[in-house]
C-alpha cells in the first residue's frame, strides 16, 4: 500500500477532498480512521454516499488500522488516511504505526482553540496530542488545497 498523505479535516468526505485530493493523489482508496464513525451505521452510509465512484472508502477504529498498515494488507493500492483530528492518529502510533507526516486543512473553531490558519484552529487536546506525535518524530504541515504552499507548523504546535 502507498500511503500517499496522511490528512486531517473535520469535514471528512467533501469538496476538496474529492475534488482536489483525490484526483491529485490519484487515489485509489481513503482509509477514514476513527474510533466513533466506525460504530455509526448511518454516519458510515453518508460519508460512503459521497465518495467518487473510482476510489473506494474504508473506515477502521485506531487498532485495526494500525495493524492493516504495519501488514500493508492494501500493498500496491493509493491510499490517504483521513481523520478529523490528530488523537486517532495519535492512537494509531500508541498501536505500533507511526506515520512521517501529517497534512492539516479544515479543524474548525471550537472551545479553548488558537487559531493557526484562518479555517484551522487547534483545541488544547488537539494541540496536546499533535505535541505527542511531533515528540515521536512526525512533522505537520497544513495546506487546504494542493495548489496552496505547504506551512510548517512543527514547531508552533511543540510549543
Amino acid at each position: 500500500m502507498a500511503i500517499l498523505d496522511v490528512r486531517i479535516d473535520d469535514r471528512l468526505i467533501h469538496g476538496q477532498v474529492c475534488g482536489y485530493w483525490i484526483p491529485q493523489y490519484s487515489l485509489e482508496r481513503i482509509a477514514i480512521v476513527d474510533d466513533v464513525i466506525v460504530n455509526d451505521e448511518t454516519r458510515k452510509t453518508a460519508l460512503k454516499f459521497g465518495m467518487p465512484e473510482k476510489c473506494k472508502l474504508s473506515i477502521f477504529n485506531s487498532e485495526k488500522a494500525a495493524d492493516k498498515f504495519n501488514r500493508k494488507i492494501d500493498e500496491g493500492i493509493r491510499v490517504m488516511i483521513l481523520c478529523n483530528s490528530p488523537q486517532p492518529i495519535l492512537r494509531m502510533a500508541e498501536h505500533g504505526y507511526l506515520v512521517d507526516y501529517i497534512t492539516v486543512g479544515n479543524m474548525a473553531t471550537k472551545p479553548d482553540a488558537i487559531q493557526l490558519e484562518k479555517n484551522t484552529f487547534v483545541s488544547s487536546k488537539e494541540k496536546e496530542a499533535f505535541a505527542k506525535l511531533i515528540d515521536r518524530g512526525v512533522k505537520v504541515y497544513i495546506q487546504n488545497t494542493p495548489s496552496d504552499a505547504r506551512k510548517d507548523v512543527t514547531e508552533i504546535l511543540k510549543k
